[in-house]
């Protein structure tokens, strides 16, 4: 009876709809986790939904002998003691992904801006964004799909994977990774200066890039130290334009290979 609740309990999502203070401007939306993955859709409407669900935790019996447990049943105490807070259209959901994961599932109105950001357990997933989107993610892949607007983000362990519908030719933007692969596709008439490195891998362009003469060729330089030595590292980056030149984007990597495809 009891693992039968715990179970029950465990597959419920907690849920909270919020009301935006001014539903006709774009919503400002941070969320954080240590454990757990964060998905967020865009959708035609003017609330912000957030579905928390806690990882679920496997029940087992302990059998030290002796004990006042012995031959007892842990039940599972979690829950994703999500707290959502909004004002003037900038909304934190904070839950308590410290102790177990939880997942997010939040959908926004499609004018949004994003700060994402994950540790353990979980990737990061959006959809459907015009705006722009911070996300990090350690040990997890991040996944943007049909995004206007700009992006900033990392995936250090695992697969950058954005598709533009349409860019910010205004703003800069990065994309970076140090095990996976950084797969990036532009719409055509994107024009932009680049910036590409990888050190173990090897980068793939459908453009049309015309190299240039690296402009921060010199990137450090440190000085002497107790045993006279003087260093200057110089940057191995490779630099060029597409279609003229335009917004700077940089893409970085180590152990993967860099993917910049025409829409």
């Amino acid at each position: 009876m009891f693992a039968g609740a715990a179970a029950a309990q465990q597959e419920t999502a907690d849920r909270v709809i919020v009301e935006l203070t001014d539903p006709g401007k774009p919503v400002f939306l941070s969320a954080g986790l240590i454990n757990g993955g964060i998905t967020v859709v865009g959708y035609d409407g003017k609330d912000v939904i957030v579905e928390a669900k806690a990882g679920m935790v496997k029940l087992d019996k302990h059998d030290r002998k002796g004990g006042k447990y012995e031959g007892m049943t842990r039940l599972p105490v979690s829950s994703s003691s999500l707290t959502v807070e909004e004002q003037d259209n900038r909304i934190d959901i904070d839950t308590d992904s410290w102790a177990h994961p939880v997942d997010l599932m939040i959908r926004v109105p499609n004018k949004a801006f994003l700060n994402l950001s994950c540790i353990n357990s979980g990737d990061i997933k959006v959809e459907n964004i015009t705006g722009d989107i911070e996300a990090s993610n350690i040990n997890g892949a991040v996944t943007l799909l049909k995004i206007s607007g700009s992006v900033v983000a990392s995936a250090h362990n695992k697969d950058l994977t954005v598709t533009f519908d349409a860019i910010n030719p205004e703003k800069d933007m990065s994309f970076s990774s140090f095990n996976g692969d950084v797969d990036i596709t532009f719409p055509a008439p994107l024009k932009a200066l680049v910036k590409i490195k990888t050190v173990q891998g090897d980068i793939f362009t459908d453009f049309e890039v015309k190299e240039i003469k690296n402009p921060e060729q010199v990137i450090q330089k440190n000085k002497r130290d107790s045993d006279g030595k003087y260093r200057v590292e110089i940057d191995r980056s490779f630099w060029g334009t597409i279609n003229g030149g335009g917004q700077e984007l940089h893409f970085s990597n180590y152990n993967g290979d860099i993917y910049i495809r025409e829409k």
